[in-house]
């Protein structure tokens, strides 16, 4: 559009007004961090995560949803818990009904006398992508594996090849020291959170304090209006 009337000067200093004015204004968008398909573990992002948000979240945790879901659901679990058992359905559920808002994070907090090995486990199967597979049978069998009087955690291994996991790859993949880190740091990072008991769930970083399905529903649906 052509400016008539205007004398060069007020136009040069009406152009230097407004890109001073902007230069003030503007922050640039930051930018989304990618997600590995293979893995669902995002990508380092452009900004260094607070300690509080690492606690919550590291790099390396196992996640169902889209990276950048508006609820973020972190589950601080035990493979061998029996409340950790009673509420899987229950999420499954909720990561259904709220599919596309919704992201579940497992973290680990192992409590119990075969949780680090269940644990182990799990984390090698992310090698053979069967994680959320493996993940479902243990819960499923687990008063069979984690039974009180007479657990059996050699009985994990039975239950791989049901999900389409290689026994001796799994085995393998277990023994790999950074499993065992990555266990710890959750385990010390469940600690700095206050963390006692399993399952424990921080929704977009709140603390889940009664644990039912209708209040981890009602969290959830809170921060979605």
């Amino acid at each position: 559009m052509k400016i008539n009337k205007l004398t060069l000067g007020a136009v040069a200093a009406t152009v230097i007004g407004l890109f001073v004015l902007a230069a003030t204004w503007y922050q640039p968008a930051p930018t989304a961090p990618a997600s590995s398909p293979a893995t669902g573990v995002p990508a380092a992002g452009p900004q260094a995560p607070t300690q509080t948000s690492l606690a919550l979240v590291r790099p390396h945790s196992p996640f169902l949803g889209p990276a950048q879901a508006q609820v973020t659901v972190v589950e601080y679990l035990d493979p061998e818990c029996e409340s950790c058992r009673v509420m899987f359905p229950m999420v499954k559920q909720l990561l259904t009904e709220f599919e596309g808002r919704m992201k579940l994070v497992i973290r680990y907090m192992p409590l119990h006398g075969n949780a680090v090995y269940a644990s182990s486990l799990l984390e090698a199967a992310r090698a053979q992508d069967k994680y959320w597979e493996f993940l479902e049978i243990m819960m499923l069998r687990q008063p069979e594996w984690a039974s009180h009087a007479a657990p059996r955690p050699d009985l994990l291994l039975t239950y791989a090849p049901m999900v389409g996991i290689d026994v001796a790859k799994l085995q393998a993949a277990a023994a790999d020291p950074q499993i065992r880190i990555r266990i710890l740091q959750d385990q010390t990072d469940g600690q700095s959170l206050g963390v006692t008991g399993t399952p424990t769930f921080f929704i977009n970083g709140r603390e889940l304090t009664r644990l039912s399905y209708a209040d981890l529903r009602a969290a959830i649906q809170s921060q979605l209006q």
